[in-house]
């Protein structure tokens, strides 16, 4: 493969890195941690909306997928068209992953995987893979990060929204280190004309740096993407446990170690090692990479709901998910509904304004998140798919419901023109 830097954006980053000791560290993360309100600007990025261009000649791909570049940047696309009146649902993958295990494989079943279920409910799909050092991109790009990923997300779920003819409207699913996206993305998305309406979190870590200990070294590969052979170990264990539950072989393991996982862009890794990529090293750089993951600007960060699932063996986000995201719930609700009209005005009727409290411990109360049955992989196969899918539809429900109730407490608030 050849590797490929991102130039201008390369560059841009590279002029605001500095290291930092832990006590930097700890004394941002308890600055996140008490006030969550700050937020960073953005790395040197391009800021004009990213163009999408299809690779006519891109070999090893799926029925179905296209290799598109956006930016001249790879991105192995997969659409099926739904209901044009309803959202575009986007899967994004976790680390090492590419998004083919939401949609499948030649040969394998497709009740096992999101996007039969969600065509099911009439959803349109779209399984958009970041580039990763597997076989069907032809080349890597060591230089790309989050505020590229949530620009090339929006980007393609733009392209295909058009194409078809689409309401515009999009829901992400954000699978584990894919929770890193949930700001770049929403930003993106405005600039590209797209009504993000929901981030869905599933078993997903939010982007805030160094959240997560790593299980193990992360090391910088030849080409200059980040390896972690570790997590190869831990995903087959997730696998194969998903295997047994659903009481077949979703995918034979080598053919997703082959076919699905791949090394990764350093960036990429924020929420376990706080890095960029600089001419062809790995330099840890937490302002940058606070900046890139978007973490801290709550007040441009869509609504979110949770998915986790409920085994040990997938303790972290079974147990955390649900206070992890919490913030970015209530902070949504307050700072973009309900303080633009408190900071006018406190004249609001006390029935009303107890309706307002109520709803907003509602909206932390566990009522956002839900649960199906399995491991880190619960969407994995028949059993979660189906019911990922059934949960997705009430808690969008609930989201909408929740919102329109709040909007109506603050509206009787009387303000003075």
């Amino acid at each position: 493969m050849n590797e490929l830097h991102l130039s201008e954006d390369a560059l841009a980053r590279s002029a605001t890195g500095k290291e930092h000791g832990m006590q930097g560290i700890k004394s941002t993360l308890f600055l996140f941690i008490v006030v969550g309100v700050l937020a960073f600007s953005s790395p040197g990025h391009a800021t004009g909306a990213w163009t999408v261009e299809k690779l006519p000649d891109a070999q090893g791909l799926y029925p179905g997928e296209e290799m598109l570049t956006t930016n001249g940047i790879e991105t192995l696309s997969y659409f099926k068209k739904g209901d044009p009146d309803k959202p575009l649902v986007v899967f994004v993958p976790g680390g090492f992953h590419l998004a083919r295990v939401a949609y499948g494989y030649p040969g394998g079943n497709e009740r096992d995987f999101l996007a039969y279920w969600l065509a099911q409910e009439g959803y349109s799909f779209l399984g958009a893979s970041y580039p990763t050092g597997n076989k069907v991109y032809s080349n890597v790009y060591p230089a790309f990060s989050i505020r590229d990923w949530g620009k090339q997300v929006a980007a393609v779920a733009k392209h295909f929204s058009d194409e078809n003819g689409l309401s515009g409207e999009i829901i992400v699913l954000g699978w584990s280190a894919g929770g890193q996206i949930a700001q770049s993305v929403y930003e993106a998305s405005q600039a590209a004309g797209l009504d993000m309406s929901l981030y869905v979190s599933i078993a997903s870590t939010p982007p805030i740096p160094l959240l997560l200990a790593a299980p193990g070294a992360i090391s910088k590969a030849e080409n200059g993407l980040s390896a972690a052979p570790q997590f190869y170990d831990l995903f087959k264990k997730y696998v194969l446990a998903q295997d047994a539950m659903n009481g077949h072989t979703i995918m034979p393991w080598d053919t997703f170690e082959s076919q699905v996982l791949g090394d990764i862009p350093v960036a990429m890794n924020a929420i376990m090692m706080a890095s960029r990529y600089e001419n062809g090293e790995f330099v840890e750089d937490l302002d940058w990479s606070l900046a890139d993951t978007g973490g801290l600007k709550v007040t441009d960060f869509p609504f979110v709901v949770t998915i986790s699932g409920n085994k040990v063996l997938d303790n972290d986000h079974a147990l955390t998910d649900r206070g992890n995201w919490g913030i970015y719930q209530i902070q949504h609700l307050y700072r973009n509904i309900v303080l633009p009209v408190l900071s006018k005005s406190e004249d609001i009727d006390p029935a009303n304004w107890q309706s307002l409290m109520d709803r907003m411990n509602y909206a932390t109360s566990g009522a956002l998140n839900a649960r199906v049955p399995g491991n880190h992989f619960f969407w994995y196969g028949e059993v979660g798919a189906r019911e990922t899918v059934q949960q997705l539809d009430m808690l969008r429900l609930r989201a909408a419901n929740l919102i329109s109730d709040i909007e109506a407490a603050v509206a009787t608030v009387s303000v003075k023109q």
